[in-house]
């Protein structure tokens, strides 16, 4: 059986010159330019799709045009794959050909449509890189050409061992599994964001990224932080592995170091954990590595979306799984754990009002209109709400306090708030948020707030933090709430909104909790205003 000829198709791009030019030429945006070179680096021969023209040699003269694909109706770019694809077969008439299309999905359909609706035997339609984002392809692509470039240069003067084993996945697919100094990493393995101005790294991430480097520098310098993931690095083939014995699978790695610019290794996942340590205050920091050492861009394309389309872990249960944590976090999970311990309390002490009724990963939502729907499950109420509230409340309400933190006592003041709650609103409580806001994420966000305020009220009056107490509280404002019917009565311009009507929004949420925090206010405004009338009276 005859190899396949690679057959490359570039997709045209937008940006072009003014004048005519051969079709290698016309076109003058970055991704095109880096597809065309990628094509002419892997494939044996090289043409052109474009929206007007289908099937053009790279070399063929092509004046300027306003066509896309995007702008043509299914059954045009239909035809338009059917014409390409006849073009190929008119010139490739009796050859096994892989066609590697470097272009958008909005090229890609059409021809596989039209390889699809009449099979070509022998033809093969492969997507270098498939699913890949504008940035990631030009990021791949830019490394596989400093990749070439470095294969063509000298050998290096310079090489790094490591420690390694070999793990075969698949026939002949190989891992490579080592350790190494974090600070040592740029050596040999970079990302084609990096940039330098006057001799500095610059450039590396975006600001919100930044933080989070931060971030993880702070936990590296923590008393004993554990990075147990591992950073995973493509290598090409400049870096070889020598076995301690024949058939062994453990050896050596053997690195050349060429500097940053020509260096062999190109970072897929671990950017940020590589910067954290690299400028962490600590004199060295190993992190465990995961190889491969290919030269196809393909290849290290296909592993960067696979590794950063992971889908992170739920949030909850992140929040439940903080509370059983007790080493130094990064800030933003170290905010989150007394909160997420507060939480777990709420769903399981047996005097709490809440108990159950919490939804996490290990108390899945109730579901169904009837009790045998439910299967035995009573959470309501979502975690990430109660959260929120408690959040608000510990770093600026209630459960503020400059004093070491007493948790049961936090638990008392919530509980006893949320009893009083079920007391006064008895008939809206213990429904599913569809048919009751008073456990929908408007009004656990709204009721948390309330609470800071009743609890500001009490204590100004010197009185105890009781469930009676908030009861007293709560009727000031109980008359005015619609949690599971009637409607609510804001202020202009919103004027009445049924209660159906109110939803976890922003807007929403800020609306519902200033208009209950006013009409609590104002209650207790009066109820002052009223006792200062009693007593003068009776002097």
């Amino acid at each position: 059986m005859s190899t396949a000829l690679r057959i490359a198709l570039v997709g045209c791009g937008k940006a072009k010159r003014a004048h005519a030019a051969p079709a290698r030429d016309l076109y003058t945006g970055t991704l095109f330019r880096a597809h065309l070179a990628e094509a002419e680096a892997s494939c044996q021969h090289v043409f052109v799709v474009s929206a007007l023209h289908g099937l053009v040699a790279h070399a063929a003269q092509v004046e300027p045009y306003d066509v896309t694909l995007a702008s043509m109706a299914r059954s045009e770019r239909d035809a338009w794959g059917r014409r390409v694809v006849e073009a190929l077969a008119r010139i490739y008439p009796a050859d096994s050909v892989e066609l590697h299309v470097y272009a958008g999905a909005a090229y890609v359909a059409p021809l596989r449509a039209a390889l699809e609706e009449s099979p070509r035997e022998g033809w093969t339609l492969v997507e270098p890189l498939k699913g890949a984002t504008q940035g990631a392809r030009l990021r791949v692509l830019s490394e596989a050409r400093r990749a070439r470039e470095a294969t063509r240069a000298a050998p290096p003067a310079k090489v790094l061992r490591v420690a390694a084993l070999r793990v075969e996945q698949s026939p002949g697919r190989h891992l490579y599994l080592f350790s190494v100094d974090g600070k040592r990493v740029p050596e040999f393995a970079t990302v084609s964001r990096v940039r330098r101005a006057d001799g500095q790294l610059t450039g590396y991430q975006r600001p919100e990224v930044l933080s989070h480097i931060a971030a993880i520098r702070e936990y590296l310098e923590s008393a004993s932080p554990l990075v147990p993931n591992a950073v995973v690095l493509a290598f090409d083939s400049r870096v070889r592995f020598e076995e301690l014995a024949p058939g062994a699978e453990h050896g050596h790695l053997v690195i050349p170091l060429e500097g940053e610019e020509r260096a062999p290794g190109f970072i897929v996942d671990g950017q940020q954990r590589l910067a954290a340590v690299r400028d962490a205050l600590v004199a060295a920091f190993r992190l465990a590595c995961v190889a491969f050492i290919t030269d196809s861009s393909g290849e290290q394309a296909e592993q960067f979306i696979l590794v950063n389309r992971t889908r992170p872990l739920p949030a909850g249960l992140i929040h439940e799984l903080l509370p059983t944590t007790h080493g130094a976090l990064p800030a933003a999970l170290e905010t989150k754990r007394l909160p997420a311990a507060l939480v777990e309390r709420l769903n399981q002490d047996a005097a709490s009002p809440l108990r159950g009724l919490v939804v996490t990963v290990t108390n899945p939502l109730r579901t169904g209109r009837t009790p045998a729907a439910w299967r035995g499950r009573t959470a309501l109420l979502k975690d990430t709400s109660l959260l929120k509230s408690l959040e608000y409340s510990l770093s600026d309400g209630a459960l503020y306090s400059r004093e070491p933190q007493d948790v049961d006592a936090m638990v008392r003041l919530v509980s006893a708030w949320w009893s009083a709650v079920r007391a006064t609103w008895p008939e809206a409580w213990g429904k599913h948020p569809s048919e009751s806001r008073l456990f929908h994420g408007a009004g656990v966000t709204a009721l948390g707030l309330l609470m800071d305020g009743a609890v500001d009220e009490l204590r100004r009056c010197g009185e105890e933090l009781t469930e009676e107490l908030f009861r007293r509280e709560l009727a000031l404002v109980a008359a005015d709430c619609a949690w599971a019917k009637g409607a609510w009565d804001f202020p202009a311009p919103t004027g009445r909104r049924e209660w159906k009507g109110i939803q976890n929004t922003p807007n929403d949420v800020r609306l519902l909790t200033q208009h209950l925090t006013t009409l609590y206010r104002e209650r207790c405004r009066s109820r002052e205003d009223r006792r200062h009338t009693r007593k003068a009276g009776a002097a």
